[in-house]
C-alpha cells in the first residue's frame, strides 16, 4: 500500500482537487473491488485472529515447486525430488528415472526431451500394466507414440489391434503383458517400440533407504540401530521413547492402551489432564520478552529440541525470533508455576528452520531445531522421543489409527480471560489420522506430502484437537514391536480448533528426518 501511495503521490495535484480527497476516493474504490467478500464482523474476526496463531489461514495461491532449476536444468537427487514433488514424490522418481533424467547430459534440447518426457500424463501403473487405461501417448525417451490403428511407420503383425478395445488412440498400453510395463510402437521409424514414460504404483515410504526392521509388527527387534552421530545428535538415541516412570518400570499409562486396540477407535471426547512423567520429552518454549509461553517442542536428544518453524519465524506476525529471544523449559507439567527440583531451563545457541519452509503459502515444511547451549540431563521427568523409521512410519501412519498431542494450548478456540479456558497443567488428547484426501477435501489449502491430518469426522459427533499455543509440540504413537514411543508429527495448522469438518495438520517428521541428519551434522561440522 505504501507503494501505491508514492505511485500516485505525484498525480494528486492536478486539477485543483484536494490530494487527500484523490485518495481517499480511489482507495475506497479499490478496496471495495478487492476485498467486498472479505470484511468480516468484530465476532468473527477475533475468532480469525485467534486461530491464526496456530494456523495460517491467509494463504496464498500454491506456487509449483521450481523444476526448472532442481530436476531439469540440473540433475536433482531423491531427497530434493521428494521436496520439490511433494505429492506422489515415488510415481514421480520412478519416471524421473525412466526418462534418464539421472544420466541425460544438461543442455538445451535434452533438457526438452526430458520436459516433454516428464509432461507425459497418466499416474502409474499397477503389475505389469495389463490394465492401465490412462491417455499417456510418449515414451520413456520423449517419442510420440504411433496410433494403434495405423501401419505408419512400422507394421503391426503381432496382434489383431482391431478385436483389442483397449487399444484406444495411440496411448500406452500392454498387450502382450510385456514385463517392462505399457508400451507403445513410436512414430521414430528407427525405433519400433519403447517402454513408457510411466511408473509403477509404489508406496512412497518404500523407496526410501532406510534402517529397516524385518520384523512384523507383532514380533521381537534387535538392538536398535543408530541413525544419527552421536557426535553430532548427542545422546539419547538409544533410550528414546522410553518412559523411566512407565516402560522403564514394566508400567502403562491410563491412556495408552486406546492407542493399542486393534479396532483403533478412540474413547476420548475432549482432552484430559496427563499423567505425570507420561511425556518426558515435552518442551515448553518460553519467550523471554515479554516472559510468555511461546509454543510447543520435544526432546530429541540431550542436545537438540523439534518444534514448528512457524513458531520461530513467520513474517506475517512480525516474528523472527533468535536463540537469544527463547529459553527452553524441560520437565514440566505445570503451565505457569517453576517446579523446583524438577524443571530444567536451558538457552539456545544455534536455530535451525528448514531451507524449504514456506511461509508465505502453506506452511509446508514447517520444522526447526534448536541446539541448546548445554546438554540436558534426563531423570524421571526429561526423556527424549524416537523418531519414526521407514518401517514404523508405514506401520503407524494409517488412516483410523490414534496418536496423541500434548500441550499447554488453550481448551477453546475464543480467547477467554477466563482461568477456565488456560489449562492449569500438561494436557493430552487422542486424535485419529484422516486419509488424505478426506483432508485435502476439508480445506482450500494445499496438503502436501510433508504433513498428515488428524481429528474426528463430522458425522463422529467427538471432538478433540490441538489449538493456540500447541503449535510445535508432539503427535505421538506407540509401537507395541518395541513398547518405545516415536514422534510421527507435530502440531503445524489448523483453521479454527474443535470445527466440525476441520482437521488439524502435521508436519510428517519421517519425511523430515534426512533433512534433520545432514542440518545437525552440518552444524557440528561448522562448529569444528
Amino acid at each position: 500500500m505504501q507503494d501505491l501511495f508514492r505511485f500516485l503521490q505525484p498525480r494528486l495535484k492536478m486539477g485543483g482537487i484536494p490530494a487527500a480527497l484523490l485518495l481517499s476516493v480511489f482507495l475506497s474504490s479499490v478496496l471495495q473491488g478487492m476485498y467486498a467478500d472479505v470484511f468480516i464482523d468484530t465476532e468473527r474476526a477475533s475468532e480469525v485472529l485467534i486461530r491464526a496463531r496456530r494456523a495460517n489461514s491467509f494463504l496464498e495461491e500454491v506456487k509449483p515447486g521450481d523444476l526448472e532449476r532442481e530436476c531439469l536444468e540440473e540433475i536433482c537427487d531423491h531427497e530434493e525430488a521428494s521436496e520439490v514433488f511433494e505429492q506422489q514424490q515415488a510415481q514421480f522418481w520412478w519416471k524421473y528415472q525412466g526418462c534418464n533424467g539421472l544420466t541425460l547430459p544438461r543442455d538445451p534440447n535434452s533438457t526438452q526431451t526430458l520436459r516433454n518426457c516428464l509432461d507425459a500424463s497418466g499416474e502409474c501403473f499397477v503389475g505389469n500394466g495389463e490394465t492401465y487405461s490412462e491417455a499417456v501417448a510418449i515414451t520413456s525417451s520423449g517419442k510420440t507414440c504411433q496410433y494403434w490403428s495405423s501401419n505408419y511407420p512400422h507394421r503391426i503383425t503381432e496382434f489383431n489391434t482391431a478385436l483389442d478395445d483397449s487399444l484406444k488412440e495411440n496411448y500406452c498400453r500392454n498387450p502382450d503383458q510385456s514385463p517392462d510395463g505399457p508400451w507403445c510402437f513410436t512414430r521414430d521409424p528407427t525405433v519400433r517400440r519403447e517402454s513408457c514414460a510411466i511408473p509403477k504404483c509404489d508406496d512412497p515410504l518404500e523407496s526410501e533407504a532406510d534402517d529397516v526392521r524385518q520384523e512384523s509388527r507383532w514380533g521381537q527387534t534387535g538392538p536398535r540401530k543408530s541413525f544419527f552421530n552421536p557426535q553430532s545428535f548427542g545422546n539419547g538415541e538409544q533410550v528414546c521413547g522410553e518412559r523411566p516412570m512407565f516402560e522403564k518400570i514394566g508400567k502403562a499409562d491410563s491412556r495408552e492402551q486406546e492407542l493399542l486396540d486393534e479396532s483403533r477407535q478412540p474413547r476420548i471426547l475432549t482432552r484430559d489432564n496427563a499423567e505425570i512423567g507420561s511425556a518426558p520429552w515435552q518442551v515448553m518454549l518460553y519467550q523471554r520478552s515479554p516472559q510468555e509461553l511461546l509454543c510447543g517442542a520435544s526432546l530429541i536428544s540431550d542436545e537438540w529440541v523439534l518444534t514448528a518453524a512457524h513458531c520461530i519465524l513467520y513474517p506475517p506476525w512480525n516474528k523472527n525470533l533468535t536463540s537469544e529471544d527463547i529459553l527452553v523449559r524441560l520437565g514440566k507439567y505445570s503451565r505457569s508455576k517453576f517446579e523446583r527440583g524438577v524443571e530444567q531451563i536451558k538457552g539456545l545457541d544455534k536455530i535451525i528452520v528448514h531451507p524449504k519452509y514456506n511461509w508465505k503459502e502453506n506452511l509446508n515444511s514447517d520444522i526447526a531445531l534448536l541446539h541448546m547451549k548445554k546438554p540436558i540431563e534426563f531423570s524421571a521427568h526429561i526423556h527424549p522421543i524416537c523418531l519414526p523409521t521407514r518401517q514404523v512410519a508405514k506401520e503407524l501412519i494409517m488412516s483410523g489409527f490414534v496418536g496423541r498431542v500434548t500441550g499447554w494450548g488453550n481448551l477453546f478456540e475464543r480467547w477467554s480471560s477466563s482461568p477456565k479456558a488456560i489449562p492449569s497443567v500438561l494436557r493430552q488428547v487422542h486424535l485419529p489420522i484422516v486419509d488424505q484426501d478426506t483432508c485435502q477435501y476439508s480445506t482450500s489449502i494445499r496438503i502436501t506430502d510433508n504433513m498428515f491430518c488428524a481429528g474426528f469426522r463430522p458425522e463422529q459427533s467427538i471432538y478433540g484437537d490441538g489449538c493456540e499455543g500447541d503449535s510445535g509440540g508432539p503427535f505421538v504413537m506407540k509401537d507395541r514391536t518395541d513398547n518405545r514411543w516415536y514422534q510421527i508429527g507435530l502440531v503445524t495448522w489448523g483453521e479454527g480448533c474443535h470445527q466440525d469438518g476441520k482437521y488439524g495438520i502435521y508436519t510428517h517428521l519421517f519425511r523430515m528426518r534426512r533433512w534433520m541428519k545432514k542440518a545437525i551434522e552440518a552444524a557440528y561440522d561448522n562448529d569444528e
